[in-house]
């Protein structure tokens, strides 16, 4: 029998050592002061499975003293290395009660709870990015995941209307389904697509500009070779330079392309991870503009919303193709109750889920429509911010057009250095000197580093000395 005062005293010295951690964060060396092989070595010392077990406060400190070191500072307010939110409060505390309270979020009659938040929240979603009333989801893991599902159900859906039954004949002999991608897409699209059995062949990429957006005239030409089903895969919020795709234009090129055929042949998919959020800002929904005309979305609350790991979330104008691609039935998860509401789980590759839905519900509830309007616009002024301080110091170049929340940032040389090793000598001092961590990328083929600037708790100050360490290490690297 569980002793609840232990537990009681257990999880308190546990929340110490979150306050303690959070209350850290902001001058904290961004960078981890162990590395990976050292603390993989500081674990195999303490040998294979041990014969007894130890008491669960004993467990909690050696958990805290091994890992602490190994920790980078990714929810402080300097860490511009991924495009990484940090985690609003309310989300943070709805996610430690959903651990607590341990619900399934699979099979809806199970959890009603947690399938009700989840389709609260998905609607709250729906109506702050402007997206069709018809529109349905699910939260997933996270964006590669959301690319996956949306996708399944776009296979799916073109396959039916070219006549083949994909869920009940596999893929060998199907109609060779062409899918178009743009060269600056995410590497998660490729993953998405080769799990559900797009071969090479299947791909065929389009051309990008100088700041990664697809161009349509190249879509179009691509289109007008291909008459078999077709998945157009657009992006919003290029990973390096923010860029989106013209979502307008792509999408009068899909419709122009449907005209005298069957419609359902053609899928359009919006890779949002990010940038989605554009559409919640008065100020920036214009990047994102056509975005609604897609048939499947794909997001993460984690990164520009600050919601916690695990809250990736696909969306749908069409949900019965995903959920004949991705829905399971067992007589065994019915619980007697049959609700008379749709069960996001049957949208999710996954059966059991972690009730992910209170946390993004908690975020939301928190923010208001304003509130995200303002935390998705500050990001983007904070990172021009971040561009304009970069951009002054003599041998440093932003190389993108900053529209968004990513900085791209070239370095010239020293004497003798070739621009890979500049690049990652500057990246290596600069998580060592440990004001902030970016890190290293390819632009149109040139080194460079990439800021992405998404945290909730940064401000003008975080930038202002995010300049000045990038200042200090190249002036120093100029001098070896």
């Amino acid at each position: 029998m569980e002793n609840l005062n232990d537990l009681e005293q257990l999880l308190a010295r546990a929340a110490e050592h979150a306050l303690g951690w959070r209350r850290g964060l902001p001058a904290r060396h961004v960078a981890p002061s162990a590395s990976t092989e050292s603390l993989h070595e500081a674990l195999s010392a303490l040998g294979g499975v041990p014969d007894e077990g130890q008491p669960p406060a004993q467990v909690l400190e050696e958990l805290v003293t091994l890992a602490e070191p190994g920790l980078t500072a990714m929810s402080g307010p300097r860490f511009f290395g991924w495009v990484t939110g940090g985690t609003l409060a309310s989300a943070l505390a709805a996610d430690w009660l959903t651990s607590a309270w341990d619900q399934n979020a699979g099979p809806a009659s199970g959890a009603p709870a947690a399938a009700a938040f989840e389709l609260a929240a998905l609607r709250w979603v729906v109506e702050l990015l402007g997206l069709p009333e018809q529109t349905r989801g699910a939260l997933v893991t996270g964006a590669t995941q959301a690319n996956l599902s949306a996708l399944a159900g776009a296979r799916s859906h073109v396959l039916g209307a070219a006549g083949w039954d994909v869920e009940h004949e596999g893929l060998f002999g199907a109609p060779l389904v062409r899918v178009l991608i743009g060269r600056e897409r995410h590497a998660s699209i490729d993953k998405a697509l080769r799990l559900l059995g797009f071969g090479k062949r299947s791909l065929r990429v389009v051309e990008a500009d100088a700041q990664g957006r697809l161009r349509p005239a190249s879509l179009r030409a691509e289109l007008e070779a291909w008459t078999g089903p077709v998945i157009v895969c657009a992006q919003l919020g290029n990973v390096d330079s923010g860029a989106f795709d013209p979502m307008m234009e792509i999408a009068d090129a899909v419709d122009a392309w449907r005209a005298g055929r069957d419609g359902r042949l053609a899928w359009l998919h919006a890779d949002g991870a990010f940038g989605l959020w554009a559409r919640a800002s008065r100020s920036l929904a214009a990047l994102a503009s056509g975005a609604e005309r897609a048939d499947s979305w794909a997001t993460d609350a984690h990164k520009t919303l600050n919601v916690p790991y695990d809250s990736g979330i696909v969306l749908t104008r069409h949900p019965e193709a995903q959920r004949r691609a991705l829905a399971l039935q067992a007589a065994y998860l019915a619980s007697g109750n049959a609700p008379s509401l749709p069960n996001p789980g049957a949208l999710a590759p996954e059966l059991s889920r972690r009730a992910r839905s209170f946390a993004l519900w908690a975020a939301l509830r928190e923010l208001g429509r304003s509130g995200v309007d303002t935390l998705v616009t500050r990001c983007a002024a904070l990172a021009r911010q971040l561009a304009g301080a970069l951009a002054a110091v003599d041998g440093l170049r932003v190389q993108n057009d900053v529209v968004f929340n990513q900085v791209v940032l070239g370095a010239e040389p020293p004497a003798g250095m070739s621009p890979h090793d500049a690049i990652r000598a500057l990246c290596v001092a600069l998580q060592g000197e440990g004001t902030c961590y970016a890190t290293p990328t390819l632009w149109r083929g040139s080194p460079a580093l990439r800021f992405s600037v998404a945290n909730a708790y940064t401000d003008e100050r975080d930038i202002e000395r995010t300049a000045d360490a990038v200042r200090r290490v190249y002036a120093r690297l100029l001098e070896r």
